[in-house]
């Protein structure tokens, strides 16, 4: 406080801004003084409460484990920070300056105020709150403490608070009445500087440096693997390492921006995260609060809340957040508030101090400085905040999914879980960004309407009418799109099934030519979602409108009232006051985003809490028995289980099974019989409803559909255990993989395609039960064992199943002996054997028998077999070397910036550009109008209230709402027309994305993961719809604006940081989203099929007629770098006859029927069919005309019959007859929507009939 400045200059402040309330003016340091003591106070009372709730729960867990450990206290080879001594220092420094403070008040000398007592008050309660801070530092130097406690932590920042807030004052008075600075401010500033260290100190929060190898115990695993390896050279984190000043700075990523200017960075060169940031770090702290909200609540709580596990988990950091975000919004009002003063120092130089420009240059650039400090790390400690709740959550939800029952699975598909993990979780962490809105909003209003008040008295009073009156309007244009982005997703939801159903299905599509049909069916689902993005874009323009006209409106109003109530409106008013609408923007269109973003936030959080307290699989259903206690490996005693959970109709019934170790068991049974559903309890993956299941021994499953991971087969067969030469050898020689891994480029290191699409279905089955067998579990189930069991087991038991029960039980000869339904099961599979054997006596006869199967004549040709051979090292093509094999290859991946062609594409593929002029034109304009309305009303109106205006005040205003008017018209149809040409051009980039994607050949889909498809077609598509085009806009709009404010420095040179900032943040953004656009360019240039029609060469409408197919000279390959599958194939099937293609697994049969569909083309050689080079025709002309039952089970999402026929194209009657023919009739009878039942619950049957 200042001691040259007496009590009648504070008296003449403190009357030039009166409270509407008869209170004391907010400026009064009398008023700031009492503010202070009941900080003071109020803090005392948090630690009087913290105290109390410490001893609470020390008395509430006495002896239990939650109190045996503090989570703050350090191990015994901690050592002790630097921060930790300077702590204690600057504690006694600040003691020192508030009893110099306390003595001079007492000799009656730096006390502005005309109460002492409230001076000496606080002065005494900083005396005695630092006299315990320094007993508290030094008494926790000597505990096991590894960070400073909260309330320690939480008293420094508020002290710095306090502190700053005192020297602003103190040199606001000094500016405005012409004091100096004495003894008493002298000591402010050391204070100030001290409680700034303290601060620095209070956000890292570290009293003591934990030693390695404790640190390494975060570095544990998720799940219970092994912890990943990284490899030598990677970095350490680079924010840990962090210093105050690199903390403020950021410095702390010129390290990595070096290596980034020089070359694209690598995954290795990428500095591991902080520990507080990492998956592990923060999932096991998510279990702790979890698990401390469940203490606390009770026991009698199975599910604690996941919000108070989520507020116990950030609270720290957004309390930081929010000091930050506080700090901010005040400073940012400096400026606006000292605009006046600046003016009236301008226009009256001879009369004003040189020093009092001097201080009032060094409070904007102390202010801004502070502001722009502030708002960088609420900014980055949201975004940071946002990043450990995402990681926490994540890793919960997919922990989540792998313990679900059966019964909750049904409840949470796949689909449903991705969206948890994407579109919930992400809206969850958007809240922790806008959260600190909720205490920012009513102090950026408050200070705004302050500063109109000290400028313009009562007609801040309209300007607080017409605030509220725009936030009004903007919430039902918030409820309006809110309803839009829901039924954007829902739509974008429904086109993501269908495209991932489709991709999923691709070779059945063009196997039955429907290629077109399904291009229809995902243009009609775009076609919805078009809809209602432009619903939603056009509205959003509405809201540019508002959100750039709202400063117009508000001036307009609060510039009208002064001049009805005859308040002087001179220069520096009017200046101050249309920066302090500009900065109104913000909380204007923050409470409508706020309410949007909590209400968005609660439905996510409520859908991952219901998720999260979803029904697990019973971890008691089985019981683990010694081998060494009971001869059985499987023992189940009346077991009873059910899919539905439901004992009124459940799935298994009165199950008694026993199995000695070592003993072969088959369990037969008709489809739906309950097999499957078998095998599913003895793994705990049914609910048990009664009954008991024991279980001595490891146990390995091989499901009924070979379940493959994309990878090497190595890979697949070990599944994560360690590798063992001898084991695995004898693995794939008892798998009879052997000869496979010499048909493969690269032995077991061929790359398996994604769901082992380039594998046969044989080979995938054997590599599964490679994978069981090199566990070497005690116990083996496998699902559909003909494929993979010796068939030899004459001697074993059999277990015949029936409605869910085990009807018969024994040997296979007493089984038949019993005649009651086990022979049939054998009677049929006797007919297919006794076929079979047919067929191999037949063929040593086999030009006899079948002399219409003849070869094409061709004298160079020795007519060999289809066959399939091991291929020399030498053979292999240059690129196939060179990529090694590898069906499935890396994504591209373009280096540097962004090419300016791809920028070009963008702009001018709809209407050749034609838009963007009249987009850059309109807010070219708006930023003309708006400079001109504020330089017309800073030049109209006079400097001080003692000059006449320049013109009459009513035309002064007259023409400023024309140029505002005009201005916000010109954002309306700048904002209309950019949102409808980039949907325009989003639609345009999608039409031909989808049209490539389906036309591309099979090949690609082979070596293309569907999820690098489906992000072009969801997260870059999506970019491309909402974002791009204003990305793109704003970094234009900035550098506009920015290139704009020359006009009126004063004015505009308060957010000169923030339009900086802006332009270079909005280039970055324009430049990152535009990634989205240039991958799925790339997907508009992929090579083509051949065509689907040829109007040239169309082959006869009653064509095939026969069927008679001729090979000649037969090459086939799948790829330009990989070899040969087919080899000079020559012969000739005749026309109507059944024809039987034999060979052994990967021969080449699923080969030769995708030569004939042309999903593979020839390499060399023809295929002609009844006269027609089928290499000549159209794709659609030939797939059209042929039909084909495809080996890889095909459901599409839906209904039975959609499923049976797709194009509807039969009657109910058809579709009745061959769901007879194929034992499935009376079942898909027995569900209630019959035909309209889904066809999920037939995955299994219906794909044999798909026709």
């Amino acid at each position: 406080m200042c001691n040259k400045i007496n009590h009648d200059l504070f008296h003449v402040a403190d009357t030039e801004l009166l409270n509407l309330n008869g209170l004391e003016p907010l400026d009064s340091p009398c008023l700031w003084e009492k503010v202070s003591a009941v900080l003071l106070l109020g803090f005392y009372g948090i630690l009087l409460l913290d105290l109390i709730r410490k001893l609470a729960h020390s008395l509430r867990t006495h002896g239990t484990k939650a109190a045996e450990k503090d989570p703050e206290t350090y191990p015994n080879e901690a050592r002790l920070a630097l921060s930790s001594k300077i702590s204690f220092v600057s504690s006694i420094l600040l003691l020192a300056t508030h009893s110099i403070s306390l003595l001079l008040l007492l000799k009656g000398r730096g006390n502005p105020c005309n109460s002492p007592l409230s001076s000496l008050t606080v002065e005494i309660l900083q005396v005695i709150s630092w006299v315990i801070a320094i007993l508290v530092v030094y008494r926790i130097l000597s505990k096991r403490y590894l960070i400073f406690p909260g309330v320690l932590r939480l008293w420094w920042i508020s002290n710095f608070l306090i502190s700053a807030s005192h020297l602003a004052l103190d040199s606001h008075f000094v500016i405005k009445n012409h004091g100096q600075f004495g003894i008493q401010a002298y000591a402010d500033i050391l204070g100030l500087l001290a409680s700034a260290v303290l601060l620095a100190i209070s956000i890292k929060g570290r009293m003591r440096t934990a030693p390695d190898d404790e640190r390494s115990n975060l570095h544990d695993p998720l799940l219970n693997g092994k912890p990943e390896t990284h490899s030598g050279d990677k970095t350490e984190s680079l924010y840990s390492k962090a210093t105050f000043l690199d903390l403020v700075t950021f410095s702390w990523l010129n390290p990595l921006f070096v290596i980034g200017s020089k070359k694209p960075l690598e995954q290795d060169e990428i500095p591991e995260v902080d520990i507080k940031d990492s998956a592990t770090f923060l999932s096991k702290s998510l279990d702790e609060s979890l698990k401390q909200v469940k203490e606390e609540a009770g026991s009698g709580i199975s599910n604690p809340s996941i919000y108070k596990a989520i507020y116990l988990l950030a609270r720290k950091k957004a309390a930081l957040n929010a000091m930050f975000a506080v700090i901010s919004a005040l400073s940012s009002y400096v400026g606006p508030y000292l605009i006046n003063d600046f003016v009236d120092f301008l226009s009256d130089k001879k009369h004003q101090s040189l020093r009092r420009g001097y201080l009032l240059a060094v409070g904007f650039l102390g202010a801004k400085v502070v502001e722009t400090t502030a708002q960088r790390q609420w900014i980055f400690g949201a975004r940071q905040l946002g990043l450990r709740l995402r990681a926490a959550l994540i890793s919960h939800i997919y922990r989540k999914g792998l313990v679900l029952s059966s019964q909750a699975r049904q409840g949470h598909t796949s689909g449903e879980i991705i969206n948890y993990m994407s579109v919930d979780v992400q809206r969850i962490t958007d809240f922790a960004w806008y959260i600190n809105t909720v205490w920012m909003l009513p102090i950026q209003i408050s200070l705004a309407i302050f500063v109109l008040h000290t400028n313009l008295g009562l007609g801040s009073v309209a300007g607080l009418a017409a605030t509220l009156i725009v936030m009004s309007c903007n919430i039902p244009l918030a409820r309006m799109q809110k309803r839009y982005q829901s039924k954007i997703m829902d739509a974008k939801d429904a086109r993501m099934k269908a495209t991932s159903e489709v991709l999923r299905n691709m070779k059945t599509i063009k196997l039955q030519a429907w290629d077109c049909q399904f291009v229809h069916k995902l243009e009609s689902l775009r076609n919805i979602e078009y809809n209602w993005i432009w619903k939603s874009l056009r509205l959003g323009a509405i809201g540019a409108f508002i959100f750039w006209g709202s400063p117009t409106f508000i001036s307009i109003v609060t510039f009208g009232a002064c001049l009805l109530m005859g308040i002087p409106l001179t220069a520096g008013r009017v200046l101050s006051a249309l920066a302090t609408f500009r900065m109104l923007q913000d909380p204007i269109f923050s409470l409508p985003d706020l309410l949007n973003v909590i209400a968005q936030a609660k439905v996510s959080a409520d859908r991952v809490a219901s998720y999260l307290q979803g029904e697990e699989i019973q971890h008691d259903t089985i019981q683990f028995i010694p081998k060494e206690e009971t001869p059985y490996a499987i023992d189940v005693d009346e077991g009873k289980f059910s899919w539905e959970g439901d004992s009124r109709s459940p799935t298994l019934d009165g199950i008694q099974l026993q199995v000695i170790r070592g003993m072969k068991v088959a369990i037969c049974g008709t489809v739906g019989s309950g097999k499957s559903s078998l095998l599913s309890s003895i793994i705990g993956e049914i609910q048990k409803l009664s009954g008991t299941i024991k279980i001595s021994g490891s146990k390995a499953y091989v499901p009924q559909s070979p379940w493959i991971l994309t990878g090497n087969i190595r890979e697949n067969i070990l599944f994560g255990n360690p590798y063992d030469a001898a084991k695995y050898d004898k693995t794939v020689k008892a798998c009879a993989l052997l000869k496979d891994f010499e048909l493969f480029s690269h032995g077991d290191l061929t790359e398996i395609g994604e769901r082992g699409i380039n594998m046969s279905g044989g080979q995938k089955q054997r590599i599964q039960i490679a994978r069981a067998v090199y566990q070497d579990a005690d116990i083996y189930l496998l699902d559909d064992p003909f494929s993979a069991v010796d068939a030899h087991t004459g001697t074993q038991l059999f277990q015949v199943m029936q409605h869910g029960k085990i009807a018969q039980a024994g040997s296979f000869k007493e089984l038949l002996k019993q005649n009651i339904g086990f022979e049939q099961l054998v009677g049929a599979h006797s007919q297919a054997l006794e076929s079979i054997i047919t067929v191999e006596n037949s063929s040593r006869t086999y030009e006899t028998a079948l002399p219409e199967v003849r070869t094409c004549p061709d004298p160079s040709s020795n007519a060999e077999q289809i066959q399939q051979r091991e291929e020399p090292e030498d053979d292999l093509s240059p690129e196939m070397k060179e990529k090694e094999g590898r069906l499935i290859q890396d994504e591209e991946r373009e280096k540097g910036s962004i090419g300016k062609e791809v920028y070009w594409s963008y702009l001018t593929i709809v209407k050749r550009g034609a838009l963007v002029p009249v987009i850059l034109l309109a807010q070219s304009s708006f930023q003309v109008l708006q400079i001109a309305s504020n330089y017309w009303m800073a030049w109209a109106c006079p400097m001080s209230s003692d000059v006449a205006p320049t013109a009459g005040m009513n035309f002064v205003l007259l023409v400023y709402v024309l140029l505002s008017v005009g201005g916000s018209l010109c954002v309306l149809v700048r904002s209309t027309v950019s949102a409808k040409a980039g949907l325009l051009t989003a639609e345009k980039l999608f039409k031909n994305m989808l049209n490539n994607v389906m036309r591309a050949p099979m090949s690609f889909f082979d070596s293309t993961p569907t999820g690098r498809i489906l992000n072009r077609a969801s997260s870059d598509q999506s970019v491309l719809d909402l974002e791009m085009a204003q990305r793109i806009g704003w970094a234009a709009f900035s550098a506009i604006q920015l290139l704009g404010i020359a006009g009126l420095a004063v004015t505009y040179g308060i957010n000169l940081n923030v339009l900086q900032a802006s332009v270079i943040w909005n280039i970055c953004n324009a430049e990152n989203k535009m990634i989205s656009v240039e991958r799925i360019l790339q997907y508009t240039k992929l090579t083509s099929e051949a065509p689907f029609v040829i109007d040239d060469c169309r082959p006869p409408k009653n064509w095939p007629i026969s069927g008679t197919i001729c090979f000649q000279n037969l090459q086939i390959r799948y790829a330009e770098h990989l070899p040969s599958v087919l080899k000079n194939i020559t012969c000739t099937f005749p026309g109507r006859k059944k024809i039987g293609v034999v060979g052994r697994t990967g021969s080449g049969k699923s080969t030769l029927i995708q030569a004939i569909f042309r999903i593979v083309e020839p390499r060399e050689g023809s295929i002609v069919i009844d006269g027609v080079d089928i290499c000549k025709i159209g794709l659609h002309d030939l797939r059209s005309r042929l039909s084909i039952i495809p080996q890889d089970p095909t459901m599409f999402d839906g209904t039975v019959r959609g499923n049976l026929d797709p194009l509807q194209q039969y009657s109910d009657s058809k579709i009745w007859e061959a769901l007879d023919k194929c034992q499935l009739g009376d079942i898909v009878r027995a569900k209630e929507g019959r035909l309209e039942s889904p066809g999920k619950y037939f995955y299994d049957d219906l794909d044999c009939i798909l026709l």
